[in-house]
């Protein structure tokens, strides 16, 4: 009989010597869990790789090479920066030494 995700046993008479029967019911118990936990584990790294294999696919489809490229990135800062804050940039790096803020 199964009640909620422990799975109760009726009391198993023990198989090994000097072992209770109680025990012996408790260790299949648990040995049941840690088995059911580790196939779920093992499924999920299983689903972690096919999706990892289905985005490299998607990637390649599309001709990006890496997923930590932005390709949103604006690159050009510096020329950025000039083109709307000429005199308010010059103003601020006259007053700035080349470490940072001062």
């Amino acid at each position: 009989m199964i009640k909620g995700k422990d799975i109760i046993m009726k009391t198993i008479k023990s198989q090994v010597p000097g072992m209770s029967d109680q025990a012996y019911t408790e260790r299949g118990n648990l040995i049941r869990r840690i088995v059911a936990q580790k196939k779920a584990e093992a499924a999920a790294l299983i689903q972690e790789a096919k999706e990892e294999k289905a985005l490299q696919r998607q990637m390649a489809k599309e001709g990006f090479s890496s997923d930590t490229d932005n390709i949103n990135a604006y690159t050009d800062g510096e020329k950025y920066l000039a083109e709307h804050y000429g005199a308010r940039l010059a103003d601020q790096t006259h007053y700035e030494s080349s470490e940072g803020w001062n």
